[in-house]
């Protein structure tokens, strides 16, 4: 989908880092996210950063993801937040092992409770895209129209595979085939 997604944008290079291997084409295994997380970070060199960007629709189930806290002190979070969302709103979200106390909040504040936890966050406080996995998700649900929501080319894809015709698992697994 990323592929498609992306053919007329020209500055961007989609990667087959989750793209399934050639003899798995049968079985469908998951793929977490800690685990594309940390092949990436083996590539890297020292002193690089890596940053997870992720919509706020997504981030309000991370608690729920596999390996919710080691994926939360692996790398960098970027919240992509909506109108109305606050830092203090995502840290809602967080698995409770990693969520401040309000001690904790007034004596140091939020971003410092949540490093000493191994964790960091950045809000991008809005985003101007009217779309969310979410949104598109439910559509296909809902048997409404895509093309307002992705290029046609995605739309068909999502037709074709019968991609979020079902709730899907929210433990951080994403469904193959996966290009996120």
């Amino acid at each position: 989908m990323v592929v498609l997604a992306l053919a007329d944008e020209h500055d961007f290079l989609p990667s087959l880092l989750e793209a399934p291997e050639p003899e798995a084409h049968m079985e469908r295994h998951p793929s977490y996210s800690i685990d594309t997380v940390r092949k990436v970070k083996a590539g890297l060199r020292r002193g690089d950063r890596l940053y997870f960007l992720i919509g706020i629709d997504a981030f309000r189930d991370i608690a729920k993801w596999h390996k919710a806290e080691e994926l939360l002190r692996e790398c960098e979070f970027i919240i992509a937040a909506r109108p109305g969302y606050s830092l203090e709103d995502v840290a809602k979200s967080l698995p409770q092992g990693l969520r401040p106390t309000l001690k904790e909040l007034r004596a140091v504040g939020l971003d410092e409770a949540l490093r000493k936890r191994g964790v960091t966050l950045h809000l991008l406080p809005e985003t101007h895209e009217d779309v969310s996995a979410t949104q598109i998700r439910a559509a296909m649900r809902n048997g409404k129209g895509l093309t307002e929501l992705v290029p046609e080319a995605v739309a068909e894809y999502i037709r074709k595979e019968g991609l979020y015709r079902s709730a899907r698992t929210k433990s951080g697994a994403k469904p193959r085939p996966t290009a996120k």
